[in-house]
């Protein structure tokens, strides 16, 4: 329910749940992180499903990114300078890269199995 634009709720149910389902409810919060339970509730009721990303490991591959792309911008201030470049660091950075790009995939095929 990130990012969604307010829309003021009016009408009422009122439901009754045993403490057993009250504490159930408690837990699938707790374990989604949300806080609202009125929100909670009221997009299981309408959708059946609530998805949680998790961001961390999307996070982790940015991070990698960042560094990936900080080696190539070295090696390409090498390259104009010297012009020329070891070997050997390029293809430590390209097996580099590739792990990078391998989690990347990783991650976006979890998140497309959501979808």
């Amino acid at each position: 329910m990130l990012n969604q634009e307010y829309v003021p709720c009016n009408k009422q149910i009122h439901i009754k749940l045993s403490e057993e389902d009250l504490e159930r409810i408690h837990d699938r919060m707790k374990q989604i992180g949300v806080r609202n339970m009125s929100g909670y509730i009221r997009k299981m009721a309408i959708d059946g499903y609530y998805i949680h990303v998790e961001f961390k490991e999307l996070l982790e591959v940015i991070r990698l990114m960042r560094i990936d792309s900080n080696n190539i911008n070295q090696i390409a201030k090498v390259a104009n300078s010297c012009g020329a470049v070891d070997g050997k660091i390029i293809s430590d950075m390209k097996a580099e890269h590739e792990k990078v790009l391998k989690k990347v995939e990783k991650c976006f095929d979890k998140y497309l199995e959501i979808m």
